[in-house]
């Protein structure tokens, strides 16, 4: 069973009879949001297609927390604005935009993002939290959490280490006000009525005011108040989040007691999730700058295959997304498992993940491997038309739906794999040669003599040739491919001056003879 399938079920066992189910997500736009932000998305949105394909009605709730103040200043920022630290205190949604690209921050960031779902075929209902609080929408919400300010703070402390104290009971109020001469939450709440309709604060600026709360939107309730408050709200059924907020003490548990105990809510399902990785870059955090973004992803993973990783990989795995050869692989395993998707052929799992990553079904038209076009594309300059001729000479059909595949090759190669820009040389590599054994100048010899006396050659019979002059029969396997590997340094250095390169033969077979031969005819 596939784990949204699971967690639909248990949706639906939660309450049998409801019209329609609801899979939550949010995210703070502190920064730019990373690809691992997308898992809180993708875990309620494959839980919301399973209970559809189970005939449930369900949609996905997305809410964007601008109404957070800012922390820190992101380090892809400062450069941009370096006094943006004057900010600090005030919501995302009330921070103008430092690349003059949107009305505010927290728009420019929701945005990059929003831009990204579409393109991964996400089908959202959004929340912005600034206006839902601005509207009022949640007066009654915070009005009714003042008056029972005590019973909060009772039911917190149960979860912290340190004994409850009566001046600090007597002083605690849910909530972040947001100044009305600064506009910063550098506030204290001084003083309230018994029935939560008037707070008196007092702001670092030196601002004191009385407030009646019904008329005065600046108010945001804590987020271990405000996540379960929008439960009861918005009706939740299910919720993903880090695997941190699940652990004993964590914000889903001290969320869920304020939940039922003052609220009256009953908590939604809740998943934890795994966090994601970039290769060199570690966890990512918007706040901090340091991430990848799905634009930046969707640029070398088509959206499809962003979406079979995360339907593949159970919420609580983490994985990595790099750019380095993992990609090939990635590739290699999405190609092949999607045929066999569309053969009737996948288990009954990797069905389901199909179903729920492929934005055309098993109408999905079948591509060019990522392995073959990124081993023939820096020869001809990413040009499609050299690229069609060249696999044309192999038996490989270049379509125009590949064009698009060849334009992620393009982009992982350019932006994160530079070194894999393989050029011929302009002329023989007669330094390099000269250091070669006698038993390699005679592999080339015999290289150079087959290419020149066969008129067509495939990439097989290049490939069987070449293992015929390098391999040693009275060797073992090991040595042979140490071989192999010492050889192909020796061609590659002759044909691009550097130790590694092409698929060989692939390159061989493909290109025109006469725009190499020169190089490896001594």
């Amino acid at each position: 069973m596939h784990w949204a399938e699971k967690l639909a079920e248990d949706v639906i066992a939660r309450n049998p009879n409801k019209e329609e189910y609801v899979c939550a997500a949010g995210i703070s736009p502190s920064g730019s949001v990373h690809i691992g932000n997308f898992r809180d998305i993708a875990t309620s949105y494959y839980v919301v297609k399973a209970l559809r394909k189970m005939g449930k009605k369900a949609r996905l709730l997305f809410s964007w927390d601008e109404f957070d103040r800012l922390r820190k200043v992101p380090s892809n920022v400062a450069p941009i604005c370096p006094d943006f630290d004057k900010y600090l205190g005030m919501p995302y949604a009330m921070i103008p935009d430092p690349y003059g690209t949107a009305s505010s921050y927290a728009e420019h960031n929701e945005v990059e993002f929003e831009k990204s779902l579409e393109e991964l075929g996400i089908d959202v209902d959004f929340r912005y939290q600034a206006k839902k609080y601005t509207n009022g929408d949640y007066s009654d919400k915070i009005v009714f959490a003042i008056s029972k300010r005590k019973e909060i703070y009772d039911v917190l402390m149960e979860f912290k280490t340190q004994d409850s104290d009566e001046g600090e009971r007597e002083n605690y109020y849910p909530l972040n006000v947001y100044c009305s001469v600064c506009g910063k939450d550098t506030t204290k709440v001084i003083s309230s009525t018994d029935d939560g309709e008037e707070i008196t604060y007092k702001c670092k600026c030196g601002n004191e005011h009385t407030v009646k709360v019904r008329d005065y939107h600046n108010i945001k309730l804590v987020w271990k108040v405000d996540w379960p408050m929008r439960w009861g709200y918005e009706g939740v059924d299910f919720e993903p989040g880090g695997i941190d907020h699940a652990a004993a003490s964590g914000s889903f548990v001290v969320a869920s007691a304020v939940a039922k105990r003052v609220l009256g809510v009953e908590p939604p399902l809740f998943q934890g999730y795994g966090w994601l990785s970039i290769a060199g870059l570690g966890d990512m955090h918007s706040s901090t700058g340091n991430n990848i973004t799905p634009a930046t992803v969707l640029k070398v993973y088509e959206p499809d295959m962003i979406r079979w990783l995360f339907a593949k990989y159970e919420p609580k795995a983490g994985f990595s997304f790099n750019f380095d050869d993992t990609i090939i692989r990635h590739y290699s395993e999405f190609d092949k498992g999607l045929e066999a998707y569309k053969n009737g052929e996948a288990d009954e799992y990797n069905t389901w993940v199909y179903d729920l990553a492929m934005l055309s079904g098993d109408k999905t038209r079948s591509k060019v491997p990522f392995g073959v076009l990124s081993s023939v594309a820096t020869i001809v300059d990413f040009n499609p038309e050299k690229v069609r001729a060249i696999l044309k000479k192999v038996g490989v059909d270049f379509t125009e739906n590949d064009e698009v595949r060849l334009e992620r090759v393009k982009n992982w190669i350019t932006v994160h794999q530079p070194s894999k820009l393989y050029k011929l040389l302009p002329e023989k590599n007669q330094e390099f040669y000269d250091t070669l054994s006698s038993e390699e100048k005679v592999a080339v010899s015999k290289l150079c003599a087959y290419l020149k006396e066969t008129e067509v050659v495939s990439e097989k019979d290049v490939q069987q040739y070449l293992y015929s002059i390098i391999n040693d029969e009275s060797l073992t396997k090991k040595e042979n491919q140490a071989r192999q590997q010492r050889h192909f340094k020796v061609f590659y250095n002759l044909l691009f001056g550097t130790d590694m390169g092409p698929r060989l033969y692939l390159f061989l077979a493909a290109i025109d003879k006469n725009e190499y031969l020169s190089l490896i005819d001594f």
